[in-house]
């Protein structure tokens, strides 16, 4: 059989088909290829709903969306009232508990799910009389319970908090304010001061003036019929009275007049997150909108954009930097992103501005272009393996007044494009004076970037104006001189030898928990015991350390500590260890005065037996410690972790933080002391 084979391929590869074939030269594209669209239905009810219906009966699911088309809100001095408004209608209607609306849900495997313009349901289609009940019942008749917006508007006030914490969140928060204007609803964003000034009238007020059946789409997808849908959507929604929407009008936001470079300053950053963009004025359905789209596939599209390519293939500046574009009826953009380390912060924006250029003056070469046009081909073709592209297809067409060919002409549309309109769409829409937004340590990047040439201003991360940070270490502060002084703000080192044990009971809040655990810490003598318990749930993790060996303990088991988590654990017992660091092998350095949570605080640079690094910062004025943060690689790039520490109160003649913030990335849990108790004669068996 082996010899038949080889005897077949040998006559095949002499063959004259293949002979003639000339692998040097890159084969010519094919045209556009034929792309074969499902059909879908429109129905509208005399309210004015307007129902979409996608059939596809290769599985017994249905998902049906409603969806608000409205005009954007500027919510002022109440933003946040929008979005927990959404939230709200989740949260029982006038037939329905929520607990009775949560059980219904959960008896049929479903999901039901709302938003500030829009709401869900997904399900077996057996159910499909069932969820289109509940999705009326919900859109319709919302309860607005007073216990439940108090809870919502919470969580949305910690949210918030946490946000503070996460680079990426805070610099698009300040790009999208300096780039559209505070005064804009793309450019405002809620505060815990905005989402603290509303009260659950402002969202029953946003209820009645937006969810109206004559500015909505009811789009159904799955193993369903026309007629079904029909029947249905006439039974549980043709009651909904048609309203008037309110008429809402924007000032085009201001361009400016060349390029801006605005600076966030993040104290404890080791890198900096980079945004930046213009305006566009390009609706959707605009014949620039596929342009566009090639010019960015070329760009920053993917792993293959010139952006990608040059930043991090070559440069090695960043895990991955990519660009975008957003059409919209108001106003859209063009942007562009990274997060680089700080030392090649001004680097990597020289190199984003390379590429814009290179846009802009030289014409793509042919090789390229195709391939980025068969990327696109591509995508838009398994996107139609979906029933739901078929749906946002129609939606789209009849929000946007789009052509009923738009969608089947695209890829014909695209073919026809060439190198000089790549290069048109990036002279009409990738602009010269944009915005640059980046958010990182500034006393690192600040210069740099103020030498590329336009006027750098500095913002803290509430998007408050500030003056350049950058204070000079006074004459004759050292390490050594700063860490007596916190020895001596905690009240000496003789009081603190004097501590043999300490007790810290706190109350635990963990953002998105529906519980506050309550956690309790005990160090005694190298030794140390950590515990998290909840009520009705036990405890929820359990450490211990008796000097020599640790266990880690939980819900999910129990395991012994690996050398790793004891070498942690060693550090984590010692009570006081600032009072001999150099007893312990540790170097110190002072690098730098900071700005935490608005004191300015000593950096020191601190390298424990082992060679990890972490930074502590000390109040310059009480000397007491404010923070502590260490960075270590991830698969995601650098994570930084750390702690912080607040309202310090005298036990037994010492200082104790009854304030402590646990923070992981943009994870973020605080816990405030109800007890500190020392030297209570904790036994040793506590901690075995």
């Amino acid at each position: 059989m082996k010899k038949i084979f080889l005897a077949l391929l040998a006559v095949w590869m002499v063959s004259p088909a293949f002979a003639q074939l000339d692998r040097s030269k890159r084969p010519e594209a094919g045209p556009a290829p034929e792309l074969k669209f499902g059909e879908y239905d429109l129905i509208e009810l005399d309210n004015g709903l307007k129902i979409i219906v996608v059939e596809e009966h290769k599985l017994p699911r249905v998902t049906m969306s409603l969806i608000i088309d409205r005009d954007p809100i500027f919510e002022g001095e109440k933003a946040g009232y929008v979005s927990l408004a959404g939230e709200m209608l989740r949260q029982g209607t006038t037939t329905r508990p929520k607990a009775q609306l949560d059980e219904e849900i959960d008896f049929m495997g479903a999901s039901l799910n709302t938003g500030s313009s829009s709401a869900s349901a997904s399900g077996l289609s057996k159910y499909t009389e069932k969820l289109m009940e509940l999705l009326a019942d919900v859109a319709q008749n919302p309860a607005f319970p007073q216990e439940e917006f108090e809870k919502l508007k919470e969580q949305q006030i910690s949210g918030i908090k946490s946000s503070k914490d996460d680079p990426a969140s805070v610099n698009a928060r300040i790009f999208q304010m300096l780039l559209y204007g505070k005064n804009h609803p793309y450019g405002e964003s809620a505060t815990e001061e905005t989402t603290s000034n509303v009260d659950l009238e402002d969202c029953k007020q946003y209820y009645n003036n937006y969810w109206i059946p004559n500015i909505t789409y009811l789009a159904v997808i799955g193993d369903v019929k026309k007629k079904q849908i029909k029947k249905l959507a006439k039974k549980y929604f043709g009651k909904w009275e048609r309203a008037n929407e309110p008429a809402l009008t924007y000032p085009a936001p201001e361009q400016p007049s060349g390029l801006q470079i605005a600076v966030v300053n993040n104290e404890s950053a080791v890198q900096s997150v980079v945004q930046m963009g213009n305006t566009i004025n390009l609706k959707p359905g605009d014949p620039d909108v596929i342009a566009l789209r090639l010019s960015n596939q070329v760009l920053g599209g993917g792993s293959m954009g010139r952006l990608f390519q040059n930043i991090r293939e070559d440069k090695g500046y960043t895990y991955g930097a990519y660009s975008d574009y957003d059409s919209d009826r108001l106003i859209g953009s063009f942007t562009a992103e990274a997060s680089v380390r700080n030392e090649v912060t001004d680097s990597a924006v020289v190199e984003f501005l390379k590429e814009f250029e290179r846009m802009r003056t030289e014409k793509i070469v042919a090789e390229d272009l195709q391939a980025s046009k068969n990327f696109i081909i591509g995508s838009f073709g398994r996107s139609l393996e979906s029933p739901q592209t078929l749906a946002s297809f129609a939606l789209n067409k009849e929000i946007y007044d789009l052509p009923d060919d738009y969608y089947e002409n695209y890829l014909s549309r695209l073919g026809t494009l060439t190198a000089e309109d790549v290069m048109k769409a990036s002279n009409t829409y990738i602009k010269s004076n944009m915005l640059i937004c980046v958010t990182g340590k500034a006393s690192q990047i600040g210069d740099k970037l103020e030498a590329l040439g336009p006027a750098v201003t500095y913002y803290d991360k509430e998007g408050n104006k500030i003056e350049k940070p950058g204070m000079p270490i006074p004459e004759g502060v050292t390490a050594e001189s700063v860490l007596k002084n916190y020895i001596k703000s905690l009240g000496g080192k003789e009081k603190i030898s004097k501590v043999k044990d300490v007790t810290y009971v706190m109350s635990t809040d963990i953002p998105g928990a529906p519980f506050k655990p309550t956690t309790t810490i005990i160090q005694k003598e190298n030794r140390s015991y950590f515990s998290m318990e909840a009520e009705g749930m036990g405890v929820l993790q359990k450490i211990v350390y008796d000097g020599k060996k640790g266990m880690n303990s939980g819900m999910q088991g129990s395991s012994e500590m690996n050398d790793e988590q004891l070498k942690s654990a060693r550090k984590n017992a010692r009570m006081f260890p600032e009072s001999r660091y150099q007893e312990l092998g540790y170097t110190t350095k002072l690098v730098e005065v900071s700005m935490v949570d608005g004191k300015p605080a000593y950096a020191l640079e601190v390298t424990d037996e082992d060679g990890e690094v972490s930074t502590q910062y000390f109040d310059t004025e009480t000397y007491l410690l404010l923070k502590v943060e260490q960075t270590n690689d991830t698969p995601q790039g650098p994570m930084t972790s750390g702690m912080r520490y607040g309202d310090y109160r005298e036990v037994d003649g010492v200082m104790f933080p009854y304030e402590r913030t646990l923070i992981i990335g943009p994870q973020k849990i605080e816990m405030t002391a109800t007890e500190v108790k020392v030297n209570t004669g904790v036994k040793d068996g506590m901690f075995r």
